[in-house]
């Protein structure tokens, strides 16, 4: 079990106790670390919750590394999912951030040190399945006070949003993550459609990429960008 207190709350340092009081109960070894979220939001001139991602993200990096396992699970849940999916849309997006959350992925550091698989076990799992779950074993969860500061986006979509999405349909929660199952698999298949084309297309120099013009016309336009954005990801 790995908890990075952002120290950003006052209560944080209770968070971090309660992580390792926790996994002592269930005899899982732990590492706590702390982190000057703010300091590194600064410095690289972020928003506080993408500088919190970073260095969270960084911070269980390492510790995989160091304990040899090969992938981090996250406990996001289907109501984390939908509230992601929503946020993409109202801040535009195509196909790729419609799918939300992905049960596997990979994160890498700005560093380029920092890479590892990340797993979702839990999208399929609502905030309310797991609630109920941990009053069935006696588990009281820490709530972060965090999540209650309407000054960030997320919080305001979770609270005032998607309450109102509601009342038009009450169902809007698994209508969302239905559209995140969809573009995923969608995505796939076009990912499988760029990695096909891409040696036809790409070759690879000491200054950077080249791209085939005559062969990258004759592509339909969606695998076009999809390429560009590949060829764009890869420099």
């Amino acid at each position: 079990v790995a908890h990075l207190d952002h120290g950003l709350r006052p209560d944080s340092a209770e968070d971090a106790r309660f992580v390792a009081e926790t996994s002592r109960g269930l005899g899982l070894p732990c590492l706590v670390e702390e982190a000057d979220v703010g300091a590194y939001q600064k410095e690289r001139r972020l928003s506080l919750e993408q500088a919190a991602r970073e260095v969270r993200y960084s911070f269980l990096s390492r510790v995989a590394r160091q304990v040899g396992a090969t992938a981090v699970a996250l406990g996001h849940t289907a109501d984390d999912q939908a509230e992601t999916v929503l946020l993409h849309l109202l801040r535009g997006t195509g196909m790729r951030g419609l799918q939300g959350m992905l049960s596997l992925s990979r994160w890498r550091g700005r560093d380029g040190a920092s890479d590892v698989a990340l797993v979702r076990p839990m999208l399929h799992v609502t905030r309310q399945e797991t609630e109920a779950y941990c009053a069935e074993h006696g588990i009281v969860p820490r709530q972060d006070s965090s999540n209650r500061d309407e000054r960030f986006t997320r919080n305001r979509v979770r609270m005032s949003l998607m309450p109102q999405l509601r009342r038009y349909n009450p169902a809007v929660r698994e209508a969302l993550t239905r559209l995140s199952h969809t573009m995923a698999r969608d995505m796939a298949y076009i990912d499988q459609q760029v990695r096909d084309a891409w040696p036809r297309v790409v070759t690879q120099e000491p200054w950077g990429l080249r791209l085939d013009r005559g062969v990258f016309n004759s592509m339909h336009s969606s695998i076009q960008a999809h390429l560009i954005q590949h060829a764009y990801a890869y420099l």
